[in-house]
């Protein structure tokens, strides 16, 4: 039986022993490799802004032959952070269309005009890293950055965003004057401060009159503080305010009018900043204009006489100014029967000349 046995198995089985031992062998030496490479001590350490992962030295390559048919694998090199410089900035910021959405739901440009921004106050010191503090390039969020705060520079107060920025800027030579620290003081007291300080909702922000990238001086013509920008800066916000129509261009000629009493001051009705000076301005007193001689705009309504009428525009308080309420209404009435007058008098000439022409046809003036 057993001679039976061996004679029908004994090729088929030393054929299944031989394959069974090649696998084996493979099996082996892949667990030793693998064991070898679980053995190589790793280093993991913070680099810049994220997680670098390298093998140390002592698990550098060797001198130790590798087996054949496989490749050592190179240590990973750390990650080098690129120079923030504006050069960085603007090769993806300087595209025209580039734009995302805020987290409000509402569009944001994001391009700027280098050219333009070198030729600002801002510009002509400042790297945007130096505003834009969080804005590092290995991490750049699509959702955005925390809100700069102009105080950081423009004040002595501490814990605003760019945190430090007045200390990094002095390092660099770059000082503030001491008439451009408007936080610390008298904007304090300004209505625009007061509520920007108070983060209340809608607060107006240094940005909304000076706008974000492009700063330049009061007296150059593109700055939108600029005496003959002031009427569409302010009526950005202050939108019952603004002289659209007709009728209100018309009425606010009562303010050219004031020269009667004064020819000393140019009555300019787009220069908001003359009456309110302690109101924008960042609270300070900026020129002389006489208004205050008038309109108290200290006062609070209730208590303006009718001496000094107070904030005269074109939409008084019904029940606090009602002197003023019916100077407003009478100009109007007067502006209307002017023009109604008018187009009487056009009706009245366009029918006495057509009747004077049919007589001269008919013959009637011979």
């Amino acid at each position: 039986m057993l001679k039976m046995t061996d004679k029908h198995n004994s090729p088929g089985s030393a054929r299944l022993l031989a394959g069974g031992l090649r696998v084996l062998a493979v099996m082996v030496v892949a667990c030793g490799l693998l064991a070898v490479g679980l053995a190589r001590p790793v280093a993991v350490r913070a680099a810049g802004d994220g997680v670098e992962v390298h093998t140390t030295a002592a698990s550098a390559p060797t001198a130790v032959a590798a087996p054949a048919g496989s490749e050592e694998l190179l240590p990973i090199p750390p990650e080098v952070e690129k120079p923030r410089t504006n050069k960085e900035c603007l090769k993806c910021h300087g595209k025209k269309h580039l734009a995302a959405g805020s987290l409000d739901g509402s569009p944001a440009r994001l391009y700027i005009d280098l050219d333009r921004f070198k030729q600002t106050k801002h510009g002509q010191k400042l790297e945007c890293i130096d505003c834009h503090e969080d804005a590092a390039a290995s991490r750049h969020c699509r959702s955005g950055f925390q809100k700069v705060n102009c105080l950081a520079c423009h004040s002595k107060i501490k814990g605003v965003f760019p945190y430090g920025a007045r200390e990094r800027l002095r390092k660099k030579g770059v000082r503030m004057p001491r008439r451009k620290l408007v936080g610390d003081s008298y904007y304090r007291e300004s209505k625009h401060g007061k509520a920007f300080i108070a983060g209340k909702e809608n607060a107006p922000n240094c940005y909304n009159c000076h706008t974000r990238h492009y700063v330049f001086g009061k007296r150059d013509p593109r700055s939108t503080v600029n005496r003959a920008n002031l009427a569409a800066s302010c009526g950005a916000c202050h939108k019952e305010r603004r002289l659209d129509t007709l009728m209100e261009r018309l009425a606010s000629f009562r303010l050219e009018a004031h020269r009667k009493g004064d020819m000393s001051f140019d009555y300019d009705r787009g220069n908001c900043i003359d009456c309110h000076q302690g109101n924008a301005v960042h609270g300070k007193k900026v020129t002389d204009a006489p208004c205050g001689r008038c309109h108290d705009t200290s006062k609070k309504i209730k208590n303006v006489s009718l001496a000094g009428l107070g904030p005269f525009h074109l939409y008084p308080d019904y029940q606090n100014q009602y002197p003023v309420w019916c100077a407003r209404n009478l100009y109007g009435l007067i502006l209307l029967l002017l023009a109604a007058g008018f187009a009487l008098w056009l009706i009245y000439y366009i029918l006495k000349a057509a009747a004077a022409h049919y007589r001269k046809e008919g013959g009637e003036g011979e």
